[in-house]
């Protein structure tokens, strides 16, 4: 036993005091017999026993209590093996890197006990990290300066600076909590190497938190002039695991674009076995199927549901989900017919484990786009009895190619009406394609008005041009709709009704056009372009030669809120848009057949049609996007006129964003809960719109479930050669922890005070 203050223990001398008070206050009194009290003489025997009994009692607790007060001021200590680094308690400046990854929220099944995962009751390893950091920091010496460091992704640090005050480390340490952000220790490290810089001559030391697993410490490297302390709060006992490390969905086989299969891959990241392990499926919040699977030792499985998305598919409640497995081993969620339309549009996936230990992990979600069909509506300009000369002849086969013409294995409906017939009631589609027609006709028709209402309700329009279109008429006619005035037609090559003599023998796809003019520019940010933009998928876009198209007059770019999507070489527009009210309009400077351009016998026009279709539908086809992680950045992309965003998160809390005026993209780095992103947006008064093509999904990183350890010879080498002759001596032997008494004597004196008031009280 050590003692911090040993002076004070020499006053444990002053336990005899309360003995000789005790001596010296006796009394002898003189014996006189009294015959009268003989009889009393056995009864007050036993009775004088008794308080003998007491006052022996009385005088040991007032000794015990006069022995450790004195050894509560010596404040006594004993030192044993410490699981502290060896060079604790050496002058230093140190940082601590606290690795509060979501793989630091595993529970134990007790706070010393083995860690299993069968239970959620016990201590978290990030509760162990903090006790340890708090150990670590009381046994640095006082004159010691500290930093902490966390150790997931982003690297924060709630103490950047280097300070001797414990009471504000201790105080940060205290708010801390485990985070859902992937570990980056090798980012931790550097951001502490970069503390460490400002110090010139004490010993710089850092000290690494965390559970010791191998993707935790993957990418640490050792530092030259630093020395690294791994602090394995796991004390190397096995952190068995298991989660879902990935989800995916695709098309059912053999089923319509409503029907999916989602795939579930389950690892086993432990030496045993797991057996009839339940997995359920939810779908917008509903439970809909539930399945059992077996995962090997150290291994992984893949598990299927197959969903058709129809509303009597989602009615399925969460206490009894309807399961019944196909022949390929598969679960349906339901196999029933159902007469009702398919739902599209976009849905939240979740497929669930069993919790356990870690049970962050044992969730994914998945968003996923069903395809819903799209009534589209063609007006007919220029209707014609041969059906390859016909304006919407290369629009009805881009949108049902192979001649299929439509029904649940298309996504559009296709509708063509010409101009002067009885036209149906267009709020009963979702696109309206106007090609080629005459502003005469329009506004005898009466349906330049309709066509801006429509489009203000939140309509999609179309327009292509055409011989049929003077300039001054449509201007006046559709000047509230059009993205951009128009000026005059252009002619850039040799149109197809100038053919030569030469050329009356050959077919029209042999014809030739002469040169023409190219599209030169792309707004690449566009959604429109996208499947543009990999490869060489560009290419026979660029090929087209457009021998004619309209030039359209400059406007201010306020005016109107129109925007390029393509551009020729001569910078002239091609395609441009413009958010009308709800809606959203799109202009084509030239023809959707062969008459002024060969584009329509180009492959890139089947795509490009479609992209466009789908896009004034609101119901872009888009590529799988690549998961969103927590603590990753995600891109919004705003429309024309959005000054106001809002965020709804997985916990129903909001991020609002103001006075976003003229920004097309806003970055949200708000990733920090898993789950499913809601965005709605709005113009400075407006109400909310909500944005269902930006919705998301934040997943945890997969490589948090391995919390399988790291070797010892990779521990080993991530930490410091070993030390000088000099700091060997200084630190020879097995590291030592220091345990102080003096707070448990004190404990122990107030029960002494009790038991003498005790005493006191009996009679």
């Amino acid at each position: 036993m050590h003692f911090l203050s040993p002076w004070y223990a020499a006053l444990v001398v002053l336990g005899a005091l309360p003995v000789i008070i005790h001596l010296m206050g006796r009394r002898r009194a003189r014996v006189q017999p009294l015959p009268t009290l003989l009889l009393l003489y056995a009864s007050h025997r036993r009775v004088a026993q008794r308080t003998q009994v007491r006052h022996i009692a009385l005088l040991l607790l007032r000794m015990l209590v006069c022995i450790a007060a004195p050894l509560v001021l010596a404040k006594p200590f004993i030192e044993t093996t410490s699981d502290l680094p060896a060079r604790t308690s050496l002058q230093q400046s140190a940082v601590l890197v606290l690795d509060d990854s979501v793989s630091m929220r595993y529970v134990t099944a007790s706070g010393a006990g083995p860690l299993s995962t069968g239970s959620r009751r016990g201590e978290s390893l990030f509760a162990r990290a903090k006790k340890r950091a708090t150990r670590l920091i009381e046994a640095l010496p006082p004159s010691a300066d500290v930093a902490l460091v966390l150790g997931s992704r982003g690297n924060a640090a709630p103490q950047a600076d280097l300070t001797h005050d414990r009471a504000r480390l201790f105080s940060v340490l205290s708010g801390l909590s485990p985070s859902l952000r992937a570990s980056d220790l090798p980012g931790g490290v550097r951001r502490a190497a970069q503390i460490l810089t400002t110090v010139r001559h004490s010993a710089r030391r850092i000290y690494l938190i965390t559970d010791g697993s191998t993707q935790a410490l993957q990418g640490v490297r050792p530092l030259s002039d630093t020395e690294l302390s791994i602090v394995d709060v796991s004390d190397g006992q096995p952190l068995p695991n298991r989660g879902i490390v990935d989800i995916r969905s695709e098309p059912a086989p053999g089923g319509s674009g409503q029907s999916l299969r989602i795939s579930v891959e389950v690892a086993n990241f432990s030496e045993v076995p797991i057996k009839e392990l339940t997995a359920t499926l939810s779908v917008d919040g509903n439970a809909i199927a539930s399945g059992l699977l077996d995962v090997p030792a150290n291994g992984r499985v893949v598990k299927r549901f197959l969903h058709s998305f129809r509303p009597g598919n989602q009615a399925a409640p969460p206490s009894a989900p309807s399961v019944i497995p196909d022949a390929s081993g598969e679960r349906r969620a339901s196999t029933e017919p159902s007469s009702e339309p398919a739902q599209g549009g976009l849905h939240h996936i979740r497929v669930a484990l069993e919790p356990d230990a870690l049970a962050e992990d044992d969730v994914r979600h998945l968003r996923v786009e069903v395809q819903r069909h799209i009534r589209v509506l063609l007006l007919d300009g220029e209707p014609r009895a041969l059906r390859r000369d016909d304006e919407v002849y290369y629009v009805e086969m881009a949108l049902h190619p192979g001649d299929r013409l439509g029904g649940e294995e298309t996504p559009f409906v296709v509708t063509t009406v010409p101009i002067d017939d009885h036209l149906p009631v267009l709020s009963d589609f979702d696109v309206v394609l106007l090609c080629n027609a005459k502003a005469q006709e329009l506004s005898r028709r009466q349906l330049d008005r309709a066509l801006r209402g429509y489009v203000a309700e939140g309509g999609g329009l179309f327009i292509a041009l055409g011989d049929n279109v003077d300039v001054d008429a449509y201007n006046a006619a559709l000047a509230d709709v059009l993205p951009q005035p128009l000026a005059v037609t252009k002619t850039a090559g040799t149109l197809e009704r100038e053919r030569t003599n030469e050329d009356e023998g050959k077919s029209r796809e042999e014809a030739p056009l002469g040169n023409g003019e190219h599209l030169g520019r792309f707004d690449r940010r566009h959604a429109l372009v996208q499947p543009f933009l990999h490869g060489r998928a560009d290419d026979s876009l660029l090929a087209a030669r457009f021998n004619r198209y309209v030039l359209l007059r400059p406007t201010p770019k306020t005016a109107t809120g129109s925007g390029v999507v393509l551009s020729f070489e001569s910078g002239a527009p091609a395609l441009l848009e413009r958010s009308l009210g709800r809606g959203r309009v799109m202009l084509f400077t030239s023809t959707l057949d062969r008459d002024w351009n060969d584009l329509p016998i180009q492959p890139a026009f089947l795509p490009l049609l479609q992209q466009i279709v789908r896009y004034l539908a609101r119901a872009p086809l888009r590529e799988s996007e690549a998961p969103t992680l927590v603590g990753q950045p995600r891109e919004v992309r705003l429309q024309s006129g959005d000054t106001r965003v809002e965020v709804t998160l997985p916990s129903i809390n909001k991020r609002l964003f103001e006075r976003l005026g003229g920004r097309q993209i806003l970055t949200f780095s708000d990733t920090h809960e898993a789950g499913f992103y809601r965005v709605a947006a709005a113009s400075e008064s407006g109400p909310w719109h909500p944005r269902p093509a930006e919705f998301f999904v934040v997943n945890i990183d997969p490589s948090a479930s391995d919390l399988r350890h790291a070797p010892p010879e990779q521990t080993q080498a991530l930490e410091r050669p070993p030390p000088t002759a000099h700091d060997a001596i200084e630190t020879s032997g097995p590291p030592q922890r220091r345990l102080e008494l003096w707070h448990y004597i004190a404990l122990a004196i107030l029960f002494f005070l009790l038991g003498e008031a005790l005493l006191l009280r009996q009679k």
